[in-house]
């Protein structure tokens, strides 16, 4: 049943008590029209009775506040802005610190920078990737202002993309997890030799909690520079 046509109409119930007690009153006043005096008096007192019952009732009614249409469900939540205050098309999460050398995290980094340059150019996308303003291991930030920093793009962005290179103990995982929880389209994409934790094996499968997740495995950084090159923005629908 529409709700905007219960409200407006004497099927709400607070609108028809309150006409009925309207009509009642204007009834007892032209009764007691004809009455002795004696009756008149009681009749006229019931009438300015029931009609500031009635008023009471108006009063309630207008006060009331409106209902509108049911929520949809989204596939959102309420940590999410809505996509027109978003700030990145896509956040790229691969890992930093995780990597014994600092010569492994910059060949690492220069192909995620590929990443993000196919990105830009084959989807239009503004892409997050915090390895972008950390060349060197010893440019990273103490971890609690880097969480955070992370955690505040990764609400702004619309899509999640995990790179995950090596088997290794990694903060992108949180992240992975993180992404879930705010309903963001996800792609993951890991090494031949690497096998992601269990909840994030097709996780779009587990149910409505989950947004659209796929994952791939992939040998070297161009094959995923390729899927961008050929799929484009498709790569998360």
């Amino acid at each position: 049943m529409d709700n905007r046509a219960s409200e407006g109409g004497f099927q709400n119930p607070l609108t028809f008590l309150g006409a009925a007690l309207s009509t009642t009153a204007s009834v007892i006043i032209a009764l007691a029209a004809g009455k002795t005096d004696d009756n008149r008096a009681f009749l006229v007192f019931t009438a300015v009775f029931v009609a500031i019952l009635a008023l009471a009732f108006i009063v309630m009614l207008l006060m009331r506040p409106r209902r509108t249409g049911g929520a949809r469900n989204t596939g959102r939540t309420g940590l999410d802005p809505p996509d027109s205050e978003m700030t990145y098309d896509v956040f790229i999460s691969s890992p930093m610190a995780s990597f014994p050398t600092t010569e492994q995290y910059e060949e690492h980094r220069a192909g995620i920078r590929q990443v993000v340059e196919a990105l830009e150019r084959h989807c239009q996308f503004k892409v997050y990737y915090a390895g972008l303003a950390l060349p060197t291991q010893s440019s990273f930030q103490r971890p609690d202002l880097g969480a955070q920093r992370d955690a505040a793009a990764l609400r702004q962005s619309k899509r999640f993309l995990l790179v995950v290179p090596l088997a290794l103990i990694s903060s992108v995982y949180v992240e992975a997890g993180y992404a879930l929880a705010l309903h963001k389209p996800s792609v993951y994409y890991h090494h031949s030799d690497v096998e992601l934790p269990f909840m994030l094996r097709q996780a779009s499968q587990y149910g409505n909690d989950f947004p659209r997740c796929k994952e791939y495995g992939y040998a070297r950084i161009e094959d995923i520079v390729q899927d961008i090159e050929t799929n484009k923005s498709s790569l998360f629908d």
